[in-house]
């Protein structure tokens, strides 16, 4: 850069030299820049790559929980832990398989569902009910018939398919037991319950009918509403459709504004709203085995008729009997193990890895690695 002197004042003039530096001096920046930028999203990339498609190799013991189940025992994901749950009790384990609380209760054949902060347990083809709050808070009551099946909203409201002497009934209660609506259905005007399912602001009751006409079957996928629409419809039904040659044993809300019907060969998505309607279908040419819903995703176990006993099952998560694996929704087998003894029973338990195993005779909170 050369220096002139003028009137007093300093002038400095670029040469061409100096232009030419400072441009080639720039131009390397910016492809340092676009270097340090291309190596980041392909860290970026291969981090999520090495996330998705992780293996873990083997399975510790952290801790064992119990030596003594009876038959009835279950166990379920729940909040950042495990609810346990047998015909004597229940109780809640944290992540690290420390228990919370304990509850007891006499209910025979136990059957469970939960929606935000309450639990309900009640006994199946009996009537005694428990409901309990995320802090071991439990209620006690019963119904006067059999309890085929169950749900229970976020705020406490309890669903209910009871199996009376000249049909069945939809009966919901509240949290402080409080009997709230009482619907009779027949086999002859409505079918047989298959399944139900609550949404979880209580307003809307999804149920699963199995429908014989002589040497014809079909099932009826209905939606009772338990306000102003259901009121104004007279019996709380406010729509519904029938699938001829198909039985539907599972629906299930996926949020308040949709659902979704499973068949033994097809799943149908509806919308809800003041009534329901059909949105997409979805055909099966497997046959499903076992299902299960959230409000994001459906995962599905289905037989393939051409393996082998031992490989004829394709799923998200399977275990049974002498077998686990976990596959994860990019497809990617994370975990498999062959154990010695017979799984009754796994759940997450809200800590990554961490998983509460039952066996026949012992649970354990185990870790994959």
């Amino acid at each position: 850069m050369e220096q002139k002197t003028k009137s007093g004042f300093s002038l400095y003039v670029n040469s061409n030299e100096n232009i030419q530096n400072a441009l080639f001096l720039r131009e390397k920046k910016k492809k340092y820049r676009m270097g340090l930028i291309i190596a980041f999203v392909v860290v970026c990339i291969c981090t999520i790559f090495a996330y998705r498609y992780r293996t873990y190799h083997r399975m510790k013991v952290v801790k064992t929980i119990t030596k003594e189940l009876t038959e009835s025992f279950q166990s379920f994901a729940y909040k950042k832990g495990t609810i346990c749950y047998s015909e004597d009790g229940i109780s809640f384990l944290d992540g690290k398989g420390n228990e919370k609380w304990n509850k007891t209760y006499s209910i025979k054949n136990p059957q469970a569902s939960y929606c935000g902060d309450y639990i309900v347990v009640a006994s199946k083809n009996g009537n005694e009910i428990a409901l309990l709050d995320s802090d071991g808070q439990m209620k006690k009551f019963s119904v006067s018939y059999p309890i085929v099946d169950l749900e229970v909203a976020k705020q406490g409201v309890i669903a209910l398919i009871l199996h009376g002497d000249n049909g069945n009934y939809i009966e919901l209660y509240d949290a402080a037991q409080k009997k709230l609506v009482s619907i009779k259905v027949t086999s002859d005007q409505n079918g047989y319950p298959m399944d139900i399912d609550l949404s979880s602001d209580g307003q809307n009751l999804l149920v699963s009918y199995l429908v014989v006409d002589g040497i014809n079957v079909k099932s009826r996928v209905a939606l009772y509403n338990f306000g102003q629409e259901g009121e104004d419809s007279g019996d709380q039904m406010i729509g519904g459709f029938d699938f001829k040659d198909t039985v539907i044993p599972k629906v299930s809300f996926m949020g308040d504004s949709k659902a979704v019907a499973i068949g033994d060969d097809q799943m149908i998505f509806f919308k809800v709203g003041k009534t329901i309607s059909k949105k997409q279908t979805i055909s099966f040419d497997k046959d499903v085995s076992s299902v299960a819903v959230n409000d994001d995703y459906a995962a599905f176990v289905f037989e393939d008729q051409k393996k082998t006993d031992q490989e004829k099952y394709e799923a998200v998560l399977l275990a049974g009997n002498y077998h686990c694996s976990i596959v994860n929704f990019a497809g990617h087998e994370m975990f498999k193990k062959d154990f010695k003894k017979r799984i009754v029973n796994i759940s997450p338990t809200g800590k990554r890895q961490k998983y509460l195993i039952t066996y026949e005779n012992s649970t354990n909170l185990s870790e994959i690695y």
